[in-house]
């Protein structure tokens, strides 16, 4: 199985994708009337998906609204109480987030695992950035519009943040790394 790597830098309200140095995707979250939102732009800063996020109170789930330019509307839906398993139905196909120890998220595409992103730090070569490992490079912005819809909110990360408990996270039954 061979995957490709990218790297994701998190800067304040910022996440950019590289592969190599070059930018392809970034997304900006803000904070507009009491709501997070986010956009995510391609390599021309074109805005390719509007995000909207919300918790539905009285369902106990978090609401990400995704906005494509063509005006067509999708949700990514928590599955569980524990928000580490998140569900979308992008273009008839269904991913699907987990979220795992160690600070790993894969992403799965009709039931297959098509992406792991590594947040710990560890590897060397990854030692300021967030690891992405992907099969296919035609998911590349599939997957990075669900990692930025995680992201909404959250600050800068460094190697050294605190930790959830890992208790309450999915294990990863085939992780790559």
């Amino acid at each position: 199985m061979n995957t490709e790597l990218y790297s994701i830098k998190h800067f304040n309200n910022r996440l950019d994708i590289y592969k190599s140095e070059q930018k392809i995707y970034n997304s900006q979250w803000f904070m507009d009337f009491g709501k997070f939102g986010s956009e995510i732009f391609n390599s021309d800063e074109k805005i390719i998906f509007s995000i909207i996020k919300k918790f539905e109170f009285w369902k106990w789930k978090m609401v990400f609204t995704i906005k494509e330019n063509n005006e067509n509307l999708m949700h990514l839906i928590s599955q569980n109480n524990r928000k580490t398993i998140y569900s979308i139905n992008f273009n008839e196909i269904t991913y699907e987030i987990r979220i795992h120890f160690k600070k790993k998220i894969s992403i799965y595409k009709n039931e297959t695992k098509i992406a792991e992103i590594d947040e710990s730090f560890l590897d060397s070569n990854f030692t300021d950035r967030i690891k992405l490992q992907i099969l296919y490079q035609k998911d590349l912005e599939v997957c990075f519009l669900l990692f930025s819809c995680l992201k909404i909110g959250e600050t800068e990360q460094k190697p050294k943040t605190v930790m959830k408990s890992q208790k309450q996270l999915e294990p990863n039954q085939e992780p790559w790394s």
